[in-house]
């Protein structure tokens, strides 16, 4: 199947979701306070911060190597990949429950929603992996199948908990595990279909992935510091506490519209771009990463000049102030989708160590900047970090892929 027209199915299946998931905010909005979203943001926020440690990093250096390494091969690569997060799903599950106390009272949760986080995030992490190999297999049908399904199973089920049974903050988290949950039986399908799944393991090789895939824990660390983690400095500094995460949440979620375009192009870009790169095709490569970079800014700029419309007809009252988080945050994602392009090259010439540079900057920054500007004016100093972190971030990819992209370019 031709690049373009999968970009149009994996932008089609996310423009669905990206439609869907507003409608399910300006819903919940009229039904949930702002604290409740607040609780709601503290919490998935929390599963984002374990989904590295999960997943063991294993899935972009996953995705990359599908191009490398062929039927049977690959077949027990993955398998072995595997072994990986379901060891750090024990141990993380013994951790939760031993400091479920403390954890409850931090994500204001009770004890029981803290006992469920590890193994709600490998539930998101498969569903992840499904995907990943759907787009890596030229299958857009099969993952609009997948995003899209779960999507909409659980938009319903947060309806029928939410609205249908006022359960409230408990409802919307519910429905988010539940979902995965019933996509676990839908990816277990696959596997078996796509033969990616061996009974044999070699511990030596499990070590080895281990060894590649380390760098990316903290790539993948770096979108919870740099995307979620401000969250807890809000709740914590700013003198309307748990509400205000609701309306940055809420902001943040609209804003996430973006980051939703930005992965439907992704899709398709990041396997046509290892598959050019490995047959050599490096003008076509690069080309690529610049019709990516205009679609995106084309893409942010309408955005940007439709928000006040997006926030009059579908959101509540109550939470217009998100409009003013959304603007900000929607520039962020601007500079995130700068590094996403030139991540590619990072992945396919092995060079974690220089994603591992990337990443780590990237989280102090955030974290010192959060901890300087947030006691002082609140949450718009999240604001203010999100922005300076991403340019840096996008900064540092361009230059340190230089070398690679600036001779693919001639």
């Amino acid at each position: 199947m031709k690049v373009t027209r999968q970009v149009y199915i994996y932008f089609g299946s996310y423009f669905f979701n990206a439609v869907t998931s507003l409608l399910s905010v300006a819903l919940l909005t009229k039904y949930l306070t702002p604290h409740d979203y607040g609780i709601i943001n503290l919490y998935s926020s929390f599963l984002i911060f374990l989904m590295p440690f999960i997943s063991g990093g294993i899935l972009y250096p996953l995705s990359a190597d599908f191009f490398k390494k062929k039927g049977d091969e690959y077949a027990r690569h993955f398998s072995e990949a595997q072994a990986i997060p379901l060891v750090s799903l024990l141990i993380f599950s013994a951790l939760c429950i031993a400091f479920c106390y403390p954890l409850s009272s931090f994500l204001r949760v009770t004890p029981l929603w803290v006992c469920l986080m590890p193994v709600s995030v490998w539930f998101l992490f498969i569903n992840e992996t499904s995907m990943m190999l759907a787009r890596n297999k030229s299958q857009p049908w099969t993952f609009a199948g997948f995003s899209v399904g779960k999507n909409l199973t659980e938009m319903c089920l947060t309806i029928g908990l939410v609205i249908g049974m006022g359960l409230n903050w408990q409802g919307r988290l519910s429905s988010a595990v539940l979902a995965s949950f019933l996509f676990i039986f839908v990816s277990g399908y696959f596997f078996y279909k796509w033969k990616v799944i061996v009974n044999k393991i070699d511990w030596k090789n499990v070590r080895n992935i281990l060894w590649v895939s380390f760098p990316f824990i903290f790539e993948r660390l770096s979108i919870f510091v740099l995307g979620y983690s401000d969250k807890y400095f809000i709740d914590k500094f700013d003198l309307k506490g748990t509400a205000e995460v609701g309306f940055y949440g809420l902001g943040g979620q609209i804003a996430s519209i973006v980051q939703i375009v930005i992965l439907s192009v992704t899709s398709a870009y990041n396997p046509a771009i290892f598959k050019w790169l490995s047959e050599k095709k490096f003008q076509k490569a690069f080309k690529l990463v610049k019709l990516y970079l205009f679609a995106i800014a084309a893409f942010i700029l309408l955005f940007i000049i439709g928000l006040p419309i997006v926030y009059k007809f579908f959101i509540s009252v109550e939470f217009s102030k998100g409009k003013y988080y959304s603007t900000y945050l929607i520039v962020a994602y601007g500079f995130w989708a700068i590094y996403s392009a030139f991540l590619p090259y990072f992945l396919f010439y092995n060079e974690g160590k220089k994603v591992l540079l990337i990443s780590i900057f990237g989280m102090v920054l955030s974290l010192s900047l959060n901890a300087i500007l947030v006691p002082r004016i609140g949450a718009t100093g999240a604001l203010y970090t999100s922005v300076a972190v991403y340019f840096t971030m996008a900064i540092l990819s361009i230059f340190l892929s230089k070398p690679k992209w600036k001779l693919n370019e001639l």
